[in-house]
Order: structure tokens, then sequence, then C-alpha cells
């Protein structure tokens, strides 16, 4: 094995070919102007050559076949003249399923290899409709039932001049969202008297989200005859959560009234409110017996705190102003009472 080394390798930049870079013959002179390589990088390249030969020949002999381990030596448990077991037939009543076959020369000529989609001509499982949910009746999901609650909103003691009493204001309700049955009751109970109550019944029907019309009968009692009134009017939940009740009513001799009452919560904890009220009552004739007189007869303003110890039970305290006008003032002086009316109440709100 022979190591042949040029002579016009480059060994710096002092090497300068003679002839322009070509030798023309290997002569002495010009042997003698070309650097002599060093003699240990020769020995180094030597040894790395015999290294790699000696790799090359050690991995030949591991590749060798091993005795023990040729095509014809059986295994253990696999016989090849051993019988095959017997196929079992399918259930007759469960066929197997059918799938369209594909050929190797299909998938070799698809695209893409063996990362491609193979395209099948069958139709998709179709998917359920996302905006149809479980069937449900009504009855299960209880969204036809019939409710009902009772409301005393005042139920207070009145200390006013000259006196005490009570007063209240309930109104109890029946039926569905939709439909329902009110009842409403409203007066006062003042020296002994019972003055200017009131008692309703209406058929309400929702007409938009939180207002309802109503329509049905009232029926005036206290000092005085009796009147009855057909009524006609909207209640419900105004912007700025105001709740609102609004109401006409037309009665015999053709006579006519309105009232109209806005009240409005303002928390100041989630259980300590302030409630002011206000209310104003009007009619069209006058009548003495009643110590009505025509246009707007009175009004009131009220304020009551109140504490929710539970939500169907607030006890409260408040006040309440209260101005007749016009001719009803005139028929209160005439009778010797007082046209301006101050009163201290503590009651309490229950429902259920």
């Amino acid at each position: 094995m022979g190591l042949s080394l040029s002579l016009a390798l480059p060994h710096g930049s002092r090497h300068v070919p003679q002839g322009r870079g070509r030798m023309s013959g290997l002569n002495l002179a010009n042997a003698r102007e070309i650097d002599v390589p060093n003699h240990r990088l020769i020995l180094l390249a030597s040894l790395a050559l015999l290294a790699s030969v000696q790799c090359h020949s050690v991995a030949a002999q591991t590749m060798a076949p091993m005795p023990s381990m040729t095509h014809d030596t059986p295994m253990p448990g696999m016989a090849h003249d051993a019988p095959m077991p017997p196929k079992t037939a399918a259930p007759a009543g469960k066929p197997a399923p059918s799938h369209p076959a594909v050929s190797p020369t299909e998938s070799a000529s698809v695209p893409g290899g063996a990362n491609a989609i193979i395209q099948v001509n069958e139709a998709p499982v179709p998917m359920a409709d996302p905006n149809r949910g479980i069937p449900m009746p009504g009855d299960t999901m209880a969204d036809n039932d019939i409710y009902y609650q009772v409301l005393f909103d005042r139920l207070e003691y009145v200390k006013a001049p000259g006196g005490s009493g009570l007063a209240w204001d309930m109104l109890a309700w029946v039926g569905r969202d939709l439909n329902r049955l009110w009842v409403k009751s409203e007066g006062t109970r003042l020296y002994g008297n019972t003055e200017d109550a009131r008692a309703e019944a209406l058929w309400g029907h929702a007409f938009a989200p939180f207002w309802d019309w109503q329509l049905g009968v009232r029926q005036d009692f206290g000092n005085g005859p009796p009147r009855t009134w057909g009524a006609f009017g909207v209640q419900g939940l105004a912007p700025y959560w105001f709740d609102i009740e609004a109401t006409a009513y037309l009665g015999s001799s053709g006579r006519a009234a309105a009232r109209v009452r806005a009240t409005y919560d303002i928390r100041f904890t989630q259980r300590l409110l302030l409630t002011p009220e206000f209310e104003a009552n009007a009619y069209s004739k006058a009548d003495e017996a009643r110590g009505i007189g025509s246009g707007v007869s009175e009004f009131k303003l009220g304020l009551r705190l109140r504490y929710e110890i539970r939500r169907q039970f607030a006890p409260y305290l408040g006040v309440v102003w209260g101005k007749k006008l016009g001719n009803t003032a005139d028929f209160a002086r005439a009778a010797g009472e007082r046209t301006t009316d101050k009163q201290i109440v503590a009651g309490v709100r229950i429902w259920f």
C-alpha cells in the first residue's frame, strides 16, 4: 500500500510554482524550491488510514450469519406443517358489514402518498340539528302552571293629629303568566271610622314584558253611600324600575274617575330600602255625599324605610303627607275636617 503526495501542494504564502503554475517536469532544481512536508503529518495520515481499514474488516466479520438464526430453523409453537383452525361462519341474523374494496393500484395512484385522503363515494352521516333539543312537554317544564301571591304592601299603624288608626294596601292574584285574576283593597280607618276604602276585582292580561292590561270592577265603601265603578287600566314596571298603576273608572250618572300611583325602591343594601310613593285621584263630577269634589281631589306623598329580615317579611317606618284640593277641600272645611294630613306610620310588609 503506497501513499502518493503531490509536490505541487501549497504550504503557505511562500510557495511560488515555477512556470506560472505549470510544472513541465520534475527536476532537481524544482524539487529544491518546493517545501518538503513535515514527517509528523505524514505519519498521522498513515495511522488514520490504517485505523479505517481495520474498522471495515471488523464490521464485515460481525455481519456473518449466526448458525442458530437461519430461516429454516423452526420456532417453538410455530410449526409450519400444523393444520389451520377451521373457519367459523358468521351468525345468520347478523351479516358482516360490507365495505367497498380499494385496489392497491388505486391507493398507490393517489397523490400525496400514505398521508393522502381517499375519496369514497358514500353519503356522509347526517348531523343532528343543533336547534332541536330533547322534546319535553309543557307540564314537565312547568312553564304554564297556575301560580298565586298575596301581598300586604302596607299593613301599618297610623299616628295622626287628633287620633290614631290603621291603614292597609293589599293585593292578591292567581293565574298563569299571561292571564291572572287580581283582587285589590286599600283604605284607612281613623278616629273609629273607615275612610276612603275601596276594593277591586280585575282580570289582567300581559301585553308586553312587565306590563298588564286590567279590566274589572271597583267598589267604594266607607263614609257616605257605596259606589260601583267599571275599571280599565294598566300596571307594570316602567324604565328605571318605577312601579306604575294608572286606572280609569266609569260610574253611574255619567261619573268618571282616574287614579295614578307610582313607587320606587332605593336600595342602600340588599335588605335596607327606602320607598317613596306618590298617589293622586281625580273625578269628573262632584259627589257631595262622599265629600268628593270635581277635578283633582287629593294627592299623597309617602316615604317608608324598610328592612327585609326575609324577602317575605319586612318591617318599616315612614311618614305620609296628604293634601285635599279644590271642591274636596271645601267639603272638608264645611265638615270640620283638616285639608292637610300628616301621619307617622309603622308597619310591616308581608307576602306569601
